[in-house]
């Protein structure tokens, strides 16, 4: 399933909002417990989440689940998001690796009484702190599961990596740079290889605001993004397949480079750039990526 292109945010409370989703072709749904659920609805959300992910999954859709920071209530959440077809959980505000360390047992604990595979379900940690996003290595690091860090791009409406960094954000984006770029080194540094990126603070009917910034996101190496609104799903999508014209790029390079292999060249030029060993592993990659429906 990885990488993920799309995630679409939907309040886990919002039931019927799941069905909608899946027919918007996300490549996963962030079944959020945390800020888009008012606190008396969080019980109602905990107890819609597996039937929820049961749909995703019959869907072919990834499931993630995004707790509240954690608390003496997350084991509950916990064990109320694992079930067969769960993706990853998202935890917010992270600060610290011995938070992910936390988590990592209450999943293990959780899988084993859900009778889910050890170590089926991933981490997708948001460091939404200022100690967590300078330590956001070290959250990489504190568990196999962790498949990427969470990080965001957002528009001139600020939310928390904003407040918690001390930047003010605008439509340009580049005060937000050093972080989004620190958040991908990070993540892979660290052993994650899936960084996503939210989506933020644009208007929602801002299509060609909401591409740059998916488009940044890709640029600067996260794998996918999560969006807020069903239409930017498409973009999203978009964006991260590659073309028909890059496809026929890096198809016409490895059989460039098969035709000089087997005349015992090591290196060769292809539409005026020096191609060698290193430029392969990229063109395979975007090749597989191509070949996949979402």
């Amino acid at each position: 399933m990885w990488p993920i292109r799309s995630a679409l945010f939907v309040p886990a409370h919002r039931r019927d909002w799941v069905g909608k989703a899946i027919r918007v072709s996300p490549g996963a749904v962030v079944l959020d417990i945390e800020d888009s659920v008012p606190p008396q609805f969080k019980p109602q959300a905990m107890a819609h989440l597996k039937s929820e992910i049961h749909e995703l999954r019959d869907a072919g859709v990834g499931a993630f689940v995004r707790i509240q920071p954690l608390y003496d209530g997350t084991e509950a959440e916990i064990d109320a998001a694992v079930t067969d077809g769960l993706t990853a959980i998202v935890p917010p505000k992270v600060s610290s690796a011995d938070e992910i360390r936390r988590l990592h047992d209450l999943l293990s604990y959780a899988e084993g009484r859900a009778g889910v595979a050890h170590g089926s379900v991933g981490i997708l940690p948001l460091p939404e702190t200022a100690q967590g996003m300078y330590d956001a290595y070290h959250l990489a690091k504190a568990s196999p599961r962790v498949r990427g860090i969470h990080g965001a791009f957002s528009g001139p409406v600020s939310g928390d990596f904003a407040r918690a960094f001390g930047f003010r954000a605008t439509s340009g984006g580049e005060e937000q740079l050093y972080l989004a770029s620190k958040m991908v080194l990070d993540s892979r540094a660290g052993g994650a290889m899936y960084p996503i990126a939210g989506i933020f603070g644009v208007a929602q009917d801002d299509l060609p605001a909401v591409e740059r910034l998916i488009r940044r996101a890709r640029d600067i190496g996260y794998t996918g993004v999560a969006v807020m609104h069903p239409s930017h799903v498409a973009i999203a999508n978009a964006v991260y397949r590659p073309t028909a014209e890059e496809v026929a790029y890096f198809k016409g390079l490895l059989e460039a480079f098969d035709a000089a292999e087997k005349a015992g060249l090591g290196a060769v030029t292809y539409q005026g750039a020096m191609i060698d060993y290193a430029m392969l592993p990229m063109a395979k990659e975007l090749l597989a990526e191509a070949g996949r429906n979402r």
